[in-house]
């Protein structure tokens, strides 16, 4: 009963604003990844929108993906058993939280990602925040092992704040100086675009590439 509940929640949030995940999802597919690539895929209802969308456009892709995301692994196990035949998939190691289906306190099993994507439930200039901690180590632990950072986050994200900061804007601002890449997926609002544009505008202004679907 406890396991349903908790896919019901992660379901649930599955379902807010789902057109604008499968916008940000379908464009990673078509634009963002390749064959033959290592990448991590984290936590949150978004990245598992792209990982899903990853099953069905790339099952030929003979990729290698790990990640911490047991909602994602969820779903490929039920919908896209196909995927594991030709795509190494990994589940890192860790404490699992119901919270939002993952894995946290992870140990990676290799020293090096060349590209992760993930999500975040609220960003700004400030930098990316959420609303454990748990969050916040997640995310250092992985911008420590890779170049290149693919936040995707619909434009519901983009301004707001939580209590955690996952990556300040200083830290953005270092990642940047030392070569790392940082690119923001994200949708236009139907409301608050001013906001929205003035948060984007920061952004820019911090070192992000940004693309607005």
């Amino acid at each position: 009963m406890k396991e349903k509940i908790v896919l019901s929640s992660f379901e649930y949030k599955r379902n807010i604003n789902r057109n604008e995940k499968s916008k940000l999802a379908q464009y990673i597919t078509q634009h963002i990844i390749a064959p033959n690539e290592t990448i991590f895929l984290g936590a949150g209802t978004t990245v598992s929108y792209v990982g899903e969308e990853i099953a069905k456009c790339c099952a030929n892709y003979s990729l290698k993906i790990w990640t911490n995301n047991i909602g994602l692994i969820n779903t490929l196990l039920t919908k896209y058993e196909r995927f594991f035949t030709f795509n190494f998939v990994g589940i890192v190691s860790g404490e699992f939280s119901s919270k939002n289906m993952s894995i946290i306190n992870l140990t990676l099993p290799v020293s090096e990602i060349p590209k992760i994507i993930i999500g975040s439930p609220a960003i700004s200039s400030k930098g990316m925040s959420a609303d454990n901690i748990s969050t916040q180590h997640q995310v250092d632990s992985l911008i420590k092992r890779t170049n290149e950072i693919i936040i995707v986050a619909d434009g519901s994200k983009i301004g707001k704040t939580e209590t955690y900061l996952t990556r300040s804007s200083r830290m953005i601002r270092i990642d940047i100086k030392k070569g790392r890449r940082y690119l923001l997926i994200t949708t236009k609002p139907q409301e608050t675009q001013e906001l929205f544009e003035k948060e984007i505008s920061k952004l820019q202004n911090l070192g992000i590439n940004v693309k607005i679907l």
